[in-house]
C-alpha cells in the first residue's frame, strides 16, 4: 500500500481556520437553502438557524468544561474562556448542544412535530466533511501508526503526529518525518460525504418517511461509523474520554461506549418510526407572535457579545455576525411598518443599520495591530489588488409603453420579469502618502439580462408565467478613483469616491420602475463617506460597483464598521433603493472578510453583498480581492 508524506504547513492555523470558515459558511448556507426549499418564512427560520449555528460553535469547547467550572462561564470569567478558547474541541459536543437548542426552540418559533430536525441532517454532514480538510492539513485528529503494507500518512517535523510519536519515544531527535500513521482524517471524510450522499440518494423515499427520520438516521451512522474509526485512532490524539473501560469483558474506550450507545438508540429511534409511520396530527409550521422571534433574536445578540470576543474564533465570529445581520434586518423588516405611525417609513428602513452596527461592536475580536498611515516624514506605501467575482438581481417592472408614439396608436400594458447574472474582473492602484489614501481602479463585467413578458388582463396582479422571454447580452466598463483623508489624531475620516460605467447596462426599466425599454449605456457612480472608520461611520452611495449598476441602478445609505481596524475587515447594513417591483426599499448587509493570516503570497479577502425587500426584489454579489504588496 502506498505510504503519503504531508510535510509541515508553514500556516497550519490559517489553512486550520480557513476550513472552519468554509464548514460553517456552508453549514449556514445550506440551512438556509433548506429554509427556501421548504418554504419556512425567514423571521421563524433565521433565529433558529443562528441559534443552531452557535449552539455548535459552543457545544464543541463546552463539553470539556468540567461542571464545577459552568457557573464561572456563565459569569464571563475571561480565565475559563481563555481556556476553553484554546483548548480541544469535539464535534460530538457541538452537534448534541446544537440538537438541545432547536429542540427548545422549535415550539416558540412555531415548528411543530419532528420535521424540522431533517433540516439539518445533511449540512451538517458536509460541514464536518469540509472540516476534516483542515484536521488533515494540520495533523489533529490522527491515527494510530499504521501496520506495514498498510495505508498510511507521515507528518512533517512540528505537526501533531511527529510531536506525540517523539513523547512517547518512537521517534529519534531530528527525525525527517513521523511515522506512518492510519490517515483517520480521510476516513472520517468519507464518512461524512458517504452519509450526505446517501441522504440525497434517499431524498425521494425519505419524503414518505415521519418528519424527523433522516435527521436520526444520519446522526446514527455518523455515531456508529465514528465508533469504528475510533479504533484506528491514536489515544494521544482523541482529547475526549480516551480512557478505557471495560464493561462485561469487553474494553472500549469510553468515547466509543458513548458512540455505541448513541448510535443503537438513534438508529432505534429510526427504525420504529419508520416502521410505525407515526405522523405529528398538528401541522409542522404555525404562525407565532412576532415577539418570539425577536427576542430569539435579542438573546442570540446578547450571548454572541457576552461570548464570542474571548471564546470565539475569528472564523466563528465572523460567520455568526453575517448570519444575526440577516436575522436583524428580518427584524426590521417586521417591525418598522408597524413604527410609520412615528416614524417616516424611509428614515425608518436605516434603523437595521443601527442594530447591525451593535452587533457589530459588541461581537468584534480584540483590534488587530495597529494598521496607522505612515508618518508624514515617511515613504508611500503602494499595493495592487485584483478582484473576481459574479452578481445578480432580480426584479419585477409594471410598465405602460407606447404602441406608435407621437401618433394616435394608444399603448400597452406590460408585466415583465427581469433577471441578470455576471460575473467579471477588476484591478485598482492604491498608493497611501501620510493621512491620504487614493485609489484608481477599473474593470469588465459581462452577462445576459432575461426579460420575460407578459400582456395581462386589464388591473389583473402580477403572475410568475410570462407569454415570451427575451434576452440582452450585458457588459460594463467601469471606471473609478477613489480618496479618503483622516485626522490622524482623532482617527476621522472622510473619503469619496467617482465614477462611470459605460456599454450595455441594462433593458427596460433601469432608472425607474416604467418607460424605459431602450438600453442605457452611461451611468454615473459616486460615494461618500465620513466617520471614525475603526469604530463606526455613515456611507451614501449610487451605482456603487457593478452589483449596484448592472442590470438596475441602485443607491444606498448606510453604518459600517472596521471591527477595531483600518483597512482589514468590514461590515457594512442599511437601506438601499432600486426603483422596481415588488418594493423599492431594500434592507442590505454586505461585508469585506480579511481571511486569517498571509500566506506569504499575498492578502484574501471575501466580499459578500445581498440586498432584498424579501419579495421578488433582490440584489447579490460575491467577490473575491487578491492583494499585491503591503
Amino acid at each position: 500500500m502506498p505510504q503519503l508524506y504531508l510535510p509541515p504547513v508553514a500556516h497550519g492555523a490559517y489553512y486550520y481556520q480557513l476550513a472552519q470558515l468554509a464548514a460553517f459558511g456552508l453549514f449556514v448556507g445550506l440551512l438556509l437553502g433548506q429554509g427556501y426549499r421548504r418554504g419556512y418564512p425567514w423571521r421563524q427560520w433565521l433565529p433558529l438557524v443562528a441559534a443552531a449555528t452557535l449552539a455548535l460553535m459552543l457545544g464543541c469547547q463546552l463539553v470539556f468544561l468540567p461542571t464545577g467550572e459552568w457557573l464561572a462561564w456563565l459569569r464571563g470569567d475571561a480565565a475559563v474562556a481563555h481556556a476553553l478558547a484554546h483548548g480541544p474541541r469535539s464535534v460530538v459536543g457541538g452537534a448534541a448542544a446544537s440538537l438541545l437548542v432547536v429542540l427548545v426552540l422549535r415550539r416558540a418559533l412555531g415548528f411543530r412535530g419532528w420535521a424540522v430536525l431533517d433540516a439539518f441532517a445533511g449540512p451538517l454532514c458536509w460541514a464536518l466533511a469540509v472540516q476534516c480538510v483542515g484536521c488533515a492539513l494540520v495533523g489533529c485528529c490522527w491515527g494510530e501508526v499504521a501496520a506495514p503494507g498498510t495505508l498510511g500518512v507521515s507528518f512533517g517535523p512540528g505537526t501533531l503526529p511527529y510531536l506525540a510519536q517523539q513523547a512517547q519515544g518512537l521517534l529519534p531527535a531530528g527525525a525527517a518525518h513521523a511515522l506512518p500513521v492510519v490517515p483517520t482524517q480521510l476516513y472520517q471524510l468519507l464518512l461524512c460525504g458517504g452519509v450526505g450522499l446517501g441522504l440525497h440518494a434517499l431524498r425521494h423515499r425519505a419524503a414518505s418517511w415521519p418528519g424527523g427520520s433522516r435527521y436520526l438516521l444520519a446522526m446514527s451512522l455518523l455515531c456508529l461509523g465514528r465508533l469504528g474509526i475510533e479504533f484506528w485512532r491514536d489515544p494521544a490524539g482523541e482529547p475526549l474520554l480516551s480512557a478505557s473501560l471495560a464493561v462485561a469483558g469487553f474494553s472500549l474506550l469510553k468515547i466509543q461506549w458513548l458512540l455505541l450507545l448513541e448510535g443503537l438508540a438513534l438508529l432505534g429511534g429510526w427504525a420504529w418510526l419508520v416502521r410505525r409511520r407515526a405522523v405529528a396530527a398538528s401541522p409542522y409550521l404555525v404562525p407565532v407572535p412576532a415577539i418570539h422571534s425577536a427576542l430569539v433574536a435579542l438573546g442570540l445578540l446578547g450571548l454572541t457579545a457576552h461570548f464570542g470576543s474571548g471564546l470565539l474564533a475569528a472564523s466563528e465570529v465572523l460567520t455568526l455576525q453575517l448570519l444575526l445581520l440577516l436575522v436583524l434586518l428580518a427584524e426590521a423588516r417586521t417591525w418598522l411598518p408597524r413604527l410609520s405611525w412615528a416614524l417616516p417609513r424611509l428614515a425608518g428602513v436605516p434603523l437595521a443599520a443601527l442594530l447591525g452596527a451593535g452587533l457589530l461592536l459588541a461581537t468584534a475580536q480584540a483590534p488587530a495591530p495597529q494598521q496607522n498611515p505612515p508618518a508624514p516624514d515617511q515613504a508611500a506605501t503602494s499595493h495592487f489588488t485584483l478582484s473576481g467575482g459574479l452578481l445578480g438581481n432580480y426584479h419585477d417592472a409594471d410598465e405602460t409603453y407606447a404602441n406608435n408614439p407621437g401618433s394616435c396608436g394608444g399603448s400597452t400594458r406590460y408585466n415583465t420579469y427581469q433577471q441578470v447574472r455576471a460575473g467579471g474582473g477588476e484591478a485598482a492602484y492604491t498608493r497611501t502618502n501620510a493621512a491620504v489614501q487614493t485609489t484608481v481602479g477599473a474593470g469588465i463585467w459581462l452577462g445576459t439580462q432575461h426579460i420575460g413578458v407578459h400582456l395581462p388582463a386589464y388591473n389583473a396582479p402580477f403572475t410568475v408565467h410570462a407569454d415570451t422571454t427575451l434576452s440582452y447580452n450585458l457588459a460594463d466598463v467601469h471606471f473609478y478613483v477613489e480618496q479618503e483623508r483622516q485626522i490622524p489624531n482623532i482617527g476621522f475620516a472622510v473619503a469619496y469616491r467617482l465614477g462611470l460605467h459605460a456599454g450595455s447596462l441594462g433593458h427596460y426599466s433601469y432608472y425607474t420602475d416604467t418607460h424605459s425599454r431602450d438600453n442605457n449605456t452611461f451611468a454615473p457612480e459616486g460615494m461618500l463617506r465620513v466617520g471614525f472608520p475603526r469604530v463606526a461611520y455613515l456611507q451614501g452611495d449610487v451605482g456603487y460597483g457593478a452589483e449596484n449598476a448592472l442590470g438596475a441602478y441602485t443607491t444606498r445609505l448606510a453604518l459600517g464598521s472596521g471591527l477595531g481596524q483600518l483597512h482589514g475587515s468590514q461590515l457594512l447594513v442599511g437601506y438601499a433603493n432600486s426603483a422596481h417591483y415588488p418594493s423599492p426599499n431594500l434592507a442590505f448587509a454586505s461585508a469585506n472578510l480579511r481571511l486569517p493570516a498571509s500566506t506569504g503570497l499575498g492578502a484574501l479577502s471575501l466580499e459578500p453583498y445581498f440586498a432584498t425587500d424579501f419579495d421578488r426584489h433582490n440584489i447579490f454579489s460575491l467577490k473575491l480581492h487578491y492583494q499585491l504588496g503591503r
